[in-house]
């Protein structure tokens, strides 16, 4: 990669020996501006980090709230189902009592 000493001699001849080196200026406050400095990476990763800390936190809370929602509809699927053979067998014993009875 040339350096900046380099790049101005081949644009002297060109662009004149002032025009180069603003050109030179110019592209080198540029890119000066937006590099990125290791404390801007920081503060980024330590951003990041806090929005996933608080999704997880959202998560796990969401997740506990789910929990118990399928509790209570395990103790009704329980219940419901407990109804449902009682009153089957209920069903069964009388149809098995009227045969009973009509077969003396």
């Amino acid at each position: 990669m040339p350096t900046v000493l380099e790049l101005y001699e081949k644009l002297k001849p060109r662009l004149g020996e002032e025009e180069a080196r603003s050109l030179l200026e110019f592209i080198e406050s540029t890119v000066e501006q937006r590099a990125v400095t290791k404390a801007d990476l920081q503060q980024a990763i330590a951003s990041l980090r806090e929005e996933i800390r608080q999704g997880d936190a959202s998560l796990r809370e969401e997740i506990h709230t789910l929990r118990g929602e399928m509790y209570k509809m395990r103790a009704d699927l329980i219940k419901w189902s407990f109804a449902f053979w009682v009153g089957n067998v209920a069903v069964l014993s009388g149809i098995m009592f009227a045969l009973l009875r009509g077969a003396k």
